[in-house]
């Protein structure tokens, strides 16, 4: 995993990676942008001065049996293509959409619901032709090398409020081609877009090696989870064995267990307490109601959170005040979804949550009892199928849990700690990757900061 290390271990120039806003401003002008004052030190040009719009379209002669792989808005994720989310159609029977035929190098602008961001670049040559649909528009830059520039270019805050400024229509956004013709991007020299392109790169393929750790880090986490709560620790800390030692194991409602192990309902190993039935009045600044949207596995989110006055925090919490090491748990919505409470902040629980505290198990073994397939598939039986509904809180008080040792159950957790930390490293390590993205994209796209020339950008 040592290759994903970074920024340290990026090849780029200190006084890139510690641009700020004063840099070069002997050099910047100011030039009025889509109606904001953006400091800037390369000239601008129109889209379509720098690029090619539709090059090549499939027509009506198109032979019917023309064999391609399609590739729709919905396969693209902030420049990600998602490849197995796209399908292999002959024309005869292809979406009427599909109109659009890029090749290597190409640019895909989406100009449907452009506030998304579905921007693709097509790289290499796939083993069926490409044919892309027509909610894109398809840029070749008139410079071979210009791809990854205009690639990038697409993600910056400028071409984002052009796009946005020019969306047409509610319920279905979207911008024509006569005005994609005429968005401004920058224009310095040829040889400063591929060192630009060039650093950008370099951090995008940070980024995306980071997310593939993480990804895997949290598959293995799965995993690890799974063999933990059906085959236990013994007294070694190592896992036992049910091939070498099925003697130490039984039949249980949830599955094979070790012997030493008890099944028991989820209110007997931690005090259950629903939420106030009563909706208070929200202000400005107070004490956080969590609400189902708030609990995340994660941790609390307290991007979209309400707040409550002192008044109606003391009533909601007059049974209890969550504190750390509690679980909330939402009963509604999306339902099923469980919190490990790590921060002295002071919240109240609003309806559709309950609150778990200590009472027999360690809380924080419950949690993630809660966050495995042995809370999922009974939640699933009641459930249809879904995580979108409600269940109420006799059928949670009800649910099955195992209930080794406490001794084990701490022991477990120690496990799942070590691996949760991992993931939390490399995702602070994404944040400062993401946020020196977008510091980078604003100082070398303006120019406000330059790429120095001889610059070697290695991955």
């Amino acid at each position: 995993m040592s290759d994903t290390r970074a920024p340290e271990q990026l090849s780029l120039p200190l006084d890139i990676v510690n641009s700020t806003a004063g840099d070069n401003e002997a050099a910047a002008r100011c030039i009025s942008y889509t109606g904001e004052q953006v400091r800037t030190a390369h000239p601008m040009t129109s889209l379509d001065s720098r690029c090619t719009i539709h090059p090549e379209t499939l027509g009506t002669s198109t032979p019917m049996d023309f064999e391609f792989r399609y590739l729709d808005i919905s396969a693209v994720t902030k420049g990600r293509i998602d490849w197995s989310a796209t399908r292999i159609c002959k024309f005869a029977d292809a979406p009427s959409r599909a109109r659009r035929r890029p090749r290597s190098g190409d640019v895909l602008l989406c100009t449907v619901r452009p506030g998304l961001q579905a921007h693709a670049r097509i790289q290499g040559d796939e083993p069926l032709p490409v044919v892309a649909s027509t909610g894109f528009a398809l840029l070749r830059p008139n410079v071979s090398t210009d791809s990854g520039f205009t690639f990038h270019q697409l993600f910056s805050n400028g071409v984002a409020a052009q796009l946005s400024a020019l969306e047409t229509g509610s319920s279905y956004p979207a911008v024509n081609e006569g005005d994609v013709r005429r968005i401004l991007v920058f224009a310095p020299e040829v040889e400063e877009r591929k060192h630009i392109a060039a650093v950008l790169d370099t951090v995008d393929e940070a980024i995306a090696k980071t997310e593939a750790v993480i990804a895997k880090l949290k598959q293995v986490c799965a995993g690890l989870l799974h063999d933990l709560l059906t085959r236990g620790l013994d007294e070694h800390g190592q896992l036992r064995d049910p091939i070498a030692y099925p003697e130490q194991f039984q039949d249980s409602p949830l599955g094979r267990i070790p012997k030493a192990w008890s099944i028991q309902n989820l209110d007997d190993s931690v005090r259950i307490i629903d939420c106030k039935h009563y909706t208070p009045k929200f202000v400005k600044e107070g004490k956080a109601f969590i609400r189902p949207r708030n609990v995340k596995p994660e941790g609390l989110d307290f991007s979209d959170v309400d707040f409550v006055s002192d008044e109606d925090f003391i009533l909601l919490t007059d049974k209890h005040i969550p504190r750390i090491g509690d679980i909330i748990f939402s009963r509604n919505a999306t339902f099923g979804v469980a919190c490990y409470v790590d921060q002295p902040i002071p919240i109240a629980i609003g309806q559709d949550t309950v609150v778990m505290t200590h009472k027999l198990a360690s809380t924080h073994f419950i949690y993630y009892v809660l966050c495995s397939h042995l809370l999922e598939a009974q939640i699933m039986r009641v459930s249809s199928g879904s995580t979108f509904g409600r269940i109420n809180l006799a059928f949670i008080r009800s649910l099955l849990v195992p209930n080794p040792a406490l001794e084990e159950q701490n022991a477990i957790v120690e496990k799942m700690i070590a691996f949760d930390r991992q993931v939390k490293i490399e995702e602070a390590q994404l944040t400062k990757l993401a946020k020196l993205k977008s510091g980078l994209m604003t100082d070398l796209l303006t120019g406000r900061v330059r790429v120095p020339e001889g610059i070697v950008v290695a991955s």
